[in-house]
């Protein structure tokens, strides 16, 4: 078994509250913008990164650094997933909003497609389970 160490992050528009996500080309489900965290590169890095290489979005991480102005910021939460091959996929999740509202997505090679969503559009829409419970959690909690 090997463990891909990865980052994400649930970019939250802060006015109209809708999220960002990709349509992944693997799954065939939309999820938050996110991949794997490259040799000398944090976490945070690694999200911000990915999120702009998937949709093209300037983003800025959210929430704590703890306890010291340098330290990282402390994510959302860590999730383990299992890949079919029995690889786990430990994926660094952080909450975002993006830096210019006004910027236009621009797809890459990665994803089927990239849209801003409101919380009840995820209802009808192929996403994972834990993608609504996490927007749940940030809207509650954060916006």
């Amino acid at each position: 078994m090997k463990r891909h160490f990865c980052a994400s992050a649930f970019v939250i528009n802060p006015i109209n509250k809708k999220i960002l996500l990709v349509k992944h080309k693997d799954y065939d489900k939309w999820l938050q913008p996110g991949g794997h965290i490259e040799e000398d590169e944090t976490p945070e890095e690694a999200a911000i990164r990915e999120v702009y290489e998937e949709t093209g979005i300037k983003i800025t991480i959210l929430g704590e650094r703890f306890p010291r102005e340098d330290d990282l910021v402390r994510p959302l939460g860590i999730q383990c997933n299992r890949k079919e091959n029995g690889d786990r996929h430990i994926d660094i999740i952080y909450y975002a909003k993006p830096n210019d509202l006004e910027a236009p997505l621009k797809i890459n090679d990665e994803s089927l497609d990239i849209r801003w969503f409101t919380r009840n559009e995820l209802e009808q829409l192929p996403v994972f389970p834990d993608v609504r419970i996490t927007m749940d959690y940030i809207l509650r909690n954060y916006f």
